[in-house]
């Protein structure tokens, strides 16, 4: 009996193939920052840390605290300044990561959008789904926390020079066994929950509920997914470093001949060389980023219509992309 998840690999690349070109070329650039914000396919994940800074130390007396010297140096000559502006950094990088975590969750559904409907838009869809990328993105970092926590304590001890003991060795596998698994959960969370939240307007763990269900009907399906997906994931990991590889040809020759060669003729002094590179550097790198985008957007286009397709097969509740199948079979 052939399994729907090894079928539908010819569709994803059909229907891909019909979206492309169905796209306007103004549609290009859109798709191409929504690829690289929504910042991964089903086949890839990231575990996304935090730190919680404890309470304040102990106060400061009138010389400046313990072991710190006048005016609030510490033993080194050091302002004690500099571990409030570490911490702040911390945090400042931290609250960064989270807000770029969110935002890549909310353009999932952004991505879905494009491909189910077919139009390439991202102030409406952001704007309908944001709440879900926010609640996605909490998912994954709390699925994401216990293999990061486990492993920060494996290295614990190296990290403040301690030896490490059998069972710090021991605590090694255990995190690499639960980052193994933290991925497939959320390979799944954007393979297939991401789509059923945006479709039913679920929550992400009523959603979690649904999809379970179907991989309990379809064990095989979803067995085969996780292999077929990940040999997938290896050539469009591939296609994208020699597309990334090419793209950053195109734009260092034409960049470097205008905005590097003169930078050099005038010998790298005064404020204009400096600035004209700056420009140069600017844009090079948005015309970088682009191309990669432009190389990335079909390549995770085929591989969410593929769990879209795998999702409609065994569950035809959940079909989303049906349609378009049908219609870019009959034009193939």
């Amino acid at each position: 009996m052939s399994l729907h998840a090894l079928d539908d690999t010819d569709d994803a690349i059909t229907v891909t193939i019909a979206f492309c070109r169905g796209l306007a070329v103004r549609e290009w650039p859109k798709l191409a920052l929504i690829a690289l914000l929504s910042g991964g396919t089903a086949a890839t994940s990231s575990l996304t840390g935090s730190f919680d800074i404890g309470g304040p130390g102990p106060t400061a007396g009138p010389t400046g605290g313990p072991g710190m010297g006048p005016m609030g140096m510490g033993a080194g000559g050091l302002p004690s300044v500099g571990f409030e502006l570490f911490v702040a950094a911390i945090a400042g990088l931290v609250l960064l990561g989270l807000v770029l975590g969110a935002l890549s969750a909310t353009f999932q559904f952004v991505f879905v959008d494009a491909l189910v409907t077919g139009d390439v838009a991202i102030r409406r869809p952001f704007a309908a789904h944001w709440r879900d990328g926010v609640r996605v993105f909490a998912f994954e970092l709390a699925v994401g926390l216990p293999a990061l926590a486990v492993g920060v304590l494996a290295v614990a001890p190296l990290l403040v020079g301690l030896p490490a003991g059998p069972f710090f060795l021991l605590l090694l596998p255990v995190a690499g066994l639960l980052a193994l698994l933290a991925s497939v959960v959320v390979g799944f969370t954007r393979a297939f929950v991401v789509p059923i939240v945006y479709h039913t307007d679920v929550g992400v763990l009523a959603a979690w509920r649904r999809l379970l269900g179907v991989v309990r009907a379809n064990p095989g399906e979803y067995g085969a997914f996780v292999v077929v997906n990940f040999v997938l994931a290896l050539i469009a990991g591939v296609i994208v470093g020699i597309g990334a590889f090419v793209a950053a040809l195109v734009v260092t020759i034409p960049f470097g001949i205008v905005f590097g060669l003169p930078f050099a003729l005038a010998g790298a002094s005064g404020v204009l060389p400096w600035v004209w590179l700056a420009i140069g550097l600017l844009l090079g790198g948005l015309a970088f980023l682009l191309g990669v985008g432009l190389v990335t957007a079909p390549v995770q286009a085929a591989l969410r219509y593929y769990a879209l397709l795998v999702l409609g097969d065994t569950e035809p509740d959940l079909a989303l992309v049906a349609d378009r199948r049908a219609a870019a079979r009959r034009d193939d």
